[in-house]
C-alpha cells in the first residue's frame, strides 16, 4: 500500500479520538506555544493542522492557509477555523508535494508534523520552496533524544508507534532541517529534549 494513502487512512481513522488523545498535550503546552507563536506574521502556511487544537494559541489577525492530508481531521477543525479572529482557510494537501507557487509564504508553521511525514527532508525541501527568501520555518516537534536514558526507551517504543500511527519517535529533526538547506538559528527544549521548538530561515539567495 502506498505510504501516503496508509498515513491518510491512519489519520482519518484517528480523527474521532484525536482531541481526546492530544488533550493533555494541549493543556501542557498551551502557554509555551502562545509565546512561541507570537512571532508569526505575514502570509503563513500551517502544515498538518489536524483538528486545529493549536489555533487557540495563535495571535489574532493572522493570514493563514492550513493544510492536512486527512479530510476527517479538517472536517473536525472547521469550527476552530471559523472561530479564529483572523483570516484562515484550509485545504486537503500532502506536504510532500504541495500545489503552491515558489516563494509564496512569509512563514511556515509545523506542529508535530516532521515526526510523522514519510520523508521529512523532502517535506522540508518543499516547505523551503514555497517560502519567500529569508522566510521563517517555525516548528514545534517531537524529536530524537540525545540522552541515552530517554533515547533507548523511545527507540524500543518506535516500532509500535510507527505501526499504530506512522509517527517516529527517533528523528533527528535539527539535522533534517539543515539537510533541507535551512539556516537553523534557535533550538529550544520544551519537554526534556524530546519536544523542541525550532526557528529556521530560508537563505536569501
Amino acid at each position: 500500500m502506498n505510504q501516503t494513502i496508509k498515513m491518510k487512512g491512519n489519520f482519518d481513522g484517528a480523527a474521532k479520538l484525536f482531541d481526546f488523545i492530544r488533550s493533555g498535550d494541549s493543556r501542557r503546552w498551551g502557554t509555551i506555544q502562545k509565546r512561541f507563536f507570537s512571532q508569526l506574521q505575514g502570509k503563513i502556511l500551517y502544515v498538518g493542522i489536524g483538528t486545529g487544537q493549536e489555533i487557540v494559541n495563535f495571535p489574532p489577525g493572522l493570514d493563514i492557509v492550513a493544510i492536512d492530508i486527512s479530510a476527517e481531521m479538517l472536517k473536525r477543525a472547521q469550527e476552530r477555523i471559523s472561530n479564529y479572529p483572523g483570516n484562515m482557510t484550509s485545504l486537503i494537501m500532502d506536504a510532500h508535494n504541495t500545489t503552491f507557487e515558489d516563494d509564496t509564504f512569509d512563514m511556515v508553521l509545523t506542529v508535530c508534523v516532521l515526526c510523522t511525514v514519510e520523508k521529512p527532508v523532502e517535506v522540508l525541501e518543499e516547505l523551503k520552496r514555497v517560502l519567500k527568501p529569508g522566510g521563517k520555518l517555525v516548528s514545534f516537534e517531537h524529536v530524537q533524544s540525545q540522552n541515552p536514558l530517554f533515547a533507548w526507551p523511545l527507540y524500543l517504543m518506535n516500532f509500535l508507534s510507527l505501526k499504530l500511527t506512522g509517527t517516529s519517535l527517533i528523528r533527528d529533526t535539527a539535522k533534517n532541517i539543515r539537510l533541507a538547506g535551512f539556516d537553523l538559528f534557535t533550538d529550544a527544549n520544551v519537554y526534556l529534549d524530546i519536544v523542541k521548538m525550532f526557528t529556521s530561515r530560508k537563505p536569501e539567495n
